[in-house]
């Protein structure tokens, strides 16, 4: 059994969201290289995993994130 423990606070998360939403099918370097603030690629390193585990974005197989 897997536990998860949050990395990032609720609005946090909706931000990493929100940010997918307006560059979707980037893969994870493409969206730290969008970024333009240091305060979202800690958002990408730190949360991504946990939106995508909340159904909050998607991976899909060749490692991009889209909107869920």
């Amino acid at each position: 059994m897997s536990t998860h423990t949050p990395r990032i606070n609720p609005g946090q998360r909706q931000m990493l969201a929100a940010f997918v939403t307006e560059h979707p099918g980037l893969t994870r370097p493409e969206l730290m290289a969008e970024a333009d603030r240091v305060r979202m690629r800690m958002l990408i390193t730190d949360g991504l995993t946990e939106v995508v585990h909340r159904s909050m974005v998607r991976q899909d197989d060749d490692g991009r994130y889209w909107p869920a």
